[in-house]
């Protein structure tokens, strides 16, 4: 008879840690609802037709490390070549000393210093 007490008590905290849970779900349950609503909203205004083509922004100016191992920093993001080759002389014109690439993804566009004057 002394086991008994001991199941019953198992069982009773065992109910109130399902009850706790239970709780635990319905408080954050209207969080994530919440959540998913403005991530779904947010998703949405991102699809709109109208939004300015930022993914389109392929042609880059790149600040690499001293051993031209890294990139330290993307100076400049363009949607057109022209723009990319404007924003790469004013790169170079600001920090002459400093390694910088014009790219479209992986292809070399131009490089400073320029390896064919070295």
């Amino acid at each position: 008879m002394s086991q008994a007490p001991a199941e019953d008590d198992g069982q009773l905290h065992t109910l109130g840690l399902l009850e706790e849970l239970r709780r635990e779900c319905s408080l954050h349950w209207s969080t994530s609802s919440e959540l998913y609503g403005k991530i779904d909203s947010a998703l949405r205004k991102l699809a709109n037709p109208n939004l300015h083509d930022i993914a389109n922004m392929s042609f880059r100016v790149e600040l690499w490390d001293q051993q031209a191992n890294h990139v330290r920093w993307v100076v400049a993001a363009a949607g057109s070549v022209t723009v990319g080759h404007a924003a790469f002389d004013a790169a170079v014109a600001n920090w002459p000393n400093e390694r910088f690439t014009l790219r479209q993804g992986i292809m070399l566009i131009r490089e400073h210093p320029d390896p064919r004057q070295r």
